[in-house]
């Protein structure tokens, strides 16, 4: 049986609104059953919104026409979205040239007029494609399991230890302790409803935390930029902390010069170019070697993302700055656990290798 698709459409002319939900009531788009309530008021919208659970509205930029200059309360309602809560919505208006700007991967745009239904469609299909619109929905009943799984199924019949007496704040920091830690990867294939997430490989978006958080101090495995390059902290996250005194005066922090290794792009590495030019099995081994970070130590691969290119660090390839002069990166992302570690232990590994002479091997086997 198909999920349903429950959709909002705001229209206020009557006509257009009831023709759009005959077409799209229970029809099948993407995989989904369409569900749709149509409205007439702007100022209900929102109302409607915050009192149901939609997982997508369809929205008519203008009350009345647009050669009539009527006002645009469409984009009154996608503000009142931004600022309070999360819906994917698309624009389906007779004149879109205001917002096309807008449009994105939670936000679509159709136009009416010929063929303006079957845009429609096609912007619904596209929307619904990576399940965002059911991402809020999807969480909301993990975050109920995970509740009633904890306090009813272990703490409560565990009440012996955990005593009315000792009501404090402990529940709620092991509960959400042990909710972020029920995040696995299978769980948030659930929640995505993503079956094609390979269980035994790393997703590339699992070595990122993005945004960076700018109101908090540098860490360790952090990613910067400057121009066109991109650098990873390997200075650790201990030294950026700021020290006080009894009395709260700063005593500075630990760091004087921060260690940065730089991140070219991996189509500038030799195994991507000769890839390039001759897909043959032993360029193609030598490239993967390079992508699993297994070609040596001194190289570390970060994949590929939109807000990243495929890079290669080498640690042979260090750069040295002031504390100070962090202001003059873009403070662009951090690796996430393990993998900020992993970048620290393959450097380690590389500059406290210890080397010696091969053992005469020959003259051993010769002598056994």
């Amino acid at each position: 049986m198909n999920k349903e698709l429950r959709i909002l459409y705001v229209e206020d002319d009557q006509k257009n609104r009831e023709d759009l939900v005959n077409v799209l009531q229970d029809d099948e788009i993407g995989g989904f059953v369409i569900n749709i309530e149509g409205i007439d008021s702007f100022e209900e919208a929102y109302r409607k919104i915050q009192e149901n659970n939609y997982h997508l509205v369809i929205l008519d930029i203008f009350d009345g026409k647009p050669e009539d200059k009527g006002e645009q309360l469409g984009l009154n309602i996608l503000e009142e979205i931004q600022e309070n809560c999360f819906i994917p919505i698309i624009f389906f208006s007779g004149n879109t040239k205001d917002v096309l700007s807008l449009k994105s991967q939670i936000v679509g745009i159709a136009t009416k007029g010929d063929g303006g239904v079957e845009e429609l469609k096609n912007e619904i299909a596209r929307l619904v494609k990576f399940n965002l619109p059911f991402i809020k929905e999807n969480i909301h009943n993990h975050i109920e399991q995970e509740l009633k799984r904890y306090f009813w199924d272990i703490i409560h019949k565990q009440r012996a230890k955990f005593t009315a007496e000792n009501n404090d704040f402990s529940l709620g920091y092991l509960m959400l302790r042990q909710f972020g830690n029920s995040l696995s990867k299978e769980k948030i294939s659930d929640i995505l409803e993503n079956k094609e997430l390979q269980q035994d490989k790393v997703h590339p978006m699992e070595f990122y935390l993005y945004p960076t958080d700018i109101e908090r101090e540098v860490e360790c495995g952090e990613i910067l930029q400057k121009d066109n390059d991109i650098f990873v902290v390997l200075t650790p996250s201990c030294d950026f902390i700021e020290r006080f005194d009894k009395k709260g005066e700063s005593l500075g922090r630990k760091v004087g010069k921060i260690l940065l290794t730089r991140a070219n792009l991996l189509t500038d590495s030799d195994e991507y170019i000769a890839f390039n030019t001759n897909k043959n099995n032993d360029n193609i081994t030598k490239l993967s070697k390079v992508i699993s970070s297994g070609k040596s130590d001194r190289y570390f691969f970060l994949p590929g993302t939109p807000f990243i290119e495929n890079r290669v660090i080498d640690f042979q390839n260090k750069l040295m700055i002031e504390y100070e002069e962090l202001r003059n990166f873009i403070r662009l992302a951090k690796l996430d656990n393990p993998f900020a570690e992993a970048v620290v232990a393959s450097f380690i590994r590389y500059y406290n290798r210890i080397g010696y002479p091969d053992i005469d091997s020959n003259f051993i086997i010769d002598n056994l």
